[in-house]
Parts: structure tokens; C-alpha cells; sequence
């Protein structure tokens, strides 16, 4: 400092600051997803996974349930459609006194309708003859038969063996039952073609060979050979055994 006269001049010096790198402050609660640690990001992806994971086996599951459901109402709605069919049935047998009978059995509560029958005895001594029997139907709980001692047949009838194509209703005695042979003999068997008829549904089933199955438009094929007639009318038996079912 000098004095100058009376006044004074005072120097003053700025020191030169050198300039600095400025840095902006960062927020601690402004974080950036690039930011965020590895392990969170790995833990987020498995957890995701994992949710995915536990979802699967309910979904599968779900499907099972409702796939096993379609099926067993599949199988109530088969079972249903063949209650009645399966309680009616067709077989041969003997009386006690060794004579045939051709039986037709209806367990069910309901009449079955348009039964046709076939059926052939095997014999030693008689030419191959054969019976398709055309009934209106058998009543419920009854068990229909047909006595060996009702089939007849004519030689004359031999222009239609082995035609194959021809229907035998039954039919009463004639008047004198002239021309008639009977097959009331022994050393016969008989042998059964098969079984169809029409349940209370309007369908129409067969039974060949004791398995039951849907019906075709020819159900049940003739069997060759001479045709025979049926004398009388079946004899019905009512049966205690009766009701719904599933057999067959």
C-alpha cells in the first residue's frame, strides 16, 4: 500500500481458481433400470418362471378332469342306449324230456318290437332245413319259446333250398296238415342263427353268436337251406328276474 498524498491506493489481487470438472449430483431415489443390481433382475425372471411353472400342472390338470368327464358321459350315454338291449337275449336248450326249444327272453320292463329269428336243427336223417321266424315282438319280463314239436316242413318246398332270402311267419295248423313232415325226431340239435328286434327307442339291435351290436339294414342273414314253418303259437313264460341293466 502507498500513500499518495493524501489518499491511498489499495491493490487487490484475485487469485485465479483453476477451473474444475463439474459433476452432477445424482438423486438417490432417481435410480435407472440399467442401474439396478443383477441379482434383482435374475430373481424377477425366476420368479416369473416359477409362477409359470406352478400354473401348468393346474392347467393340465383341468384339462384331465373335463377330458375324463366327457368320457364317462360318453360311456352313461352308450349305457343308456343299450339298457334294454342288453337284457333281451336268444339260445337254444332242452326240455326235461330231451325235446329242443328256441328261446327269446325280454328281462326288460318294456316290449320289444319286430323280432326275427333264425335258426336250423342238425339232423341225420332229414334234409337241411332252416326256420327265419318273423315276430310282432315279445312282451317285457317274458321269456318266449318255440317247441321242436312245432316245426314242420313239405319236400315240395325244395324249389326254395338254398335261396337264401325268404321269411317264415308263424302260422296256425292247417286244416288237415297234409304235405306236412314233422322234425319231432331225436338225435337233433339245434343250432341258432341269430336274433334282431326293435327296442322302446325305435332301434334296431341283433344278437349273433351272443354278442349284441347295432343292427344293419339287413340284420340278420337267412340261413340256406329248405325253409320250415312254425305250427302254433310260441308259449311265453313270465320271469321274476326283470329291470334295467347293462349286460351284453
Amino acid at each position: 500500500m502507498r500513500r499518495v498524498g493524501r489518499e491511498q491506493r489499495v491493490t487487490l489481487r484475485l487469485s485465479r481458481q483453476r477451473p474444475g470438472r463439474v459433476r452432477p449430483r445424482e438423486r438417490a431415489d432417481e435410480s435407472s433400470p440399467e442401474r439396478e443390481p443383477r441379482q434383482w433382475r435374475d430373481l424377477t425372471v425366476l420368479a416369473s418362471l416359477l409362477a409359470v411353472l406352478l400354473t401348468v400342472p393346474g392347467t393340465v390338470w383341468a384339462v384331465l378332469v373335463a377330458q375324463d368327464q366327457l368320457n364317462q358321459s360318453e360311456e352313461t350315454a352308450v349305457k343308456e342306449e343299450r339298457a334294454q338291449a342288453s337284457r333281451v337275449s336268444a339260445w337254444t336248450s332242452q326240455d326235461p324230456h330231451g325235446k329242443w326249444l328256441v328261446h327269446v327272453m325280454n328281462r326288460s320292463p318294456d316290449p320289444i318290437g319286430q323280432t326275427y329269428l333264425t335258426f336250423e336243427p342238425l339232423t341225420v336223417d332229414a334234409p337241411q332245413i332252416s326256420w327265419a321266424v318273423s315276430l310282432t315282438g315279445v312282451p317285457p319280463c317274458t321269456d318266449m319259446t318255440i317247441s321242436q314239436e312245432q316245426l314242420k316242413y313239405r319236400e315240395m318246398d325244395r324249389r326254395f333250398e338254398g335261396m337264401g332270402e325268404f321269411a317264415v311267419p308263424i302260422v296256425l295248423p292247417l286244416p288237415s296238415g297234409e304235405g306236412w313232415l314233422s322234425l319231432n325226431r331225436e338225435n337233433m340239435y339245434m343250432v341258432l342263427g341269430g336274433a334282431a328286434f326293435i327296442d322302446r327307442n325305435g332301434l334296431k339291435w341283433s344278437r349273433i353268436g351272443g354278442r349284441l351290436s347295432p343292427a344293419q339294414q339287413q340284420p340278420v342273414a337267412p340261413m340256406p337251406g329248405l325253409p320250415g314253418r312254425v305250427f302254433g303259437l310260441p308259449a311265453y313264460r313270465v320271469i321274476q328276474e326283470c329291470g334295467e341293466g347293462s349286460e351284453g
